[in-house]
């Protein structure tokens, strides 16, 4: 088994534990059998701070759009992965395993596909910077210099078209997400109060 196999069995793993843990806290919170913990002042406390912390994961790309011409920044990214984790675990201690309602369902399904998209982003990025970091020693080996290995590995960017479309996967399902998760919200004000 080759280093990333390992490293998707040990991503697929961890993600299988923390669906399971977050269910048996969901659960074990819950006040009684019959009302579960989305119904609670608990539960929607934990359901607004999941859903501001999936907010806060917009922080990285609106700094990526405001300063399109900076170097990539590893800490506001991995801020955007780790609060696109905590984030939506807390939405499902919130939702927990009761599927009541279409528009709730429909958000948590749309947000499920947000994080597996994110994860297959994160991947990608670290499959083509350990392919890039290759090749430029590579390159130096073979007595280029570093103005001329820049323009190749420019040039190989360029042409990678994995990267160029995984954004159009990823940002539409993060908007339907966001309509969803306004419509539930709008609808739990309207119907239920807080």
């Amino acid at each position: 088994m080759d280093r990333v196999t390992r490293r998707g069995a040990l991503v697929a793993g961890l993600i299988v534990m923390a669906v399971v843990a977050t269910f048996w806290l969901e659960s074990s919170l819950s006040p009684w059998p019959g009302q579960h913990l989305g119904h609670t002042q608990t539960g929607h406390i934990l359901g607004w701070i999941g859903f501001v912390l999936i907010l806060a994961t917009f922080a990285y790309p609106a700094r990526k759009r405001l300063r399109p011409n900076q170097i990539w920044s590893k800490p506001w990214l991995y801020l955007h992965e780790i609060l696109g984790i905590l984030g939506p675990l807390l939405i499902l201690v919130h939702s927990g395993a009761h599927f009541h309602a279409v528009v709730p369902v429909m958000a948590l399904a749309a947000l499920g596909l947000v994080v597996i998209s994110g994860i297959v982003g994160a991947v990608l990025h670290t499959l083509a910077f350990r392919t890039f970091y290759e090749r430029r020693h590579e390159l130096a080996r073979e007595g280029m210099d570093d103005e001329a290995i820049e323009a190749k590995l420019h040039a190989l960017a360029a042409e990678e078209g994995v990267l160029r479309w995984w954004p159009w996967v990823h940002v539409p399902l993060t908007a339907v997400f966001v309509v969803l998760t306004v419509m539930h919200v709008g609808g739990a004000l309207y119907f239920g109060g807080m």
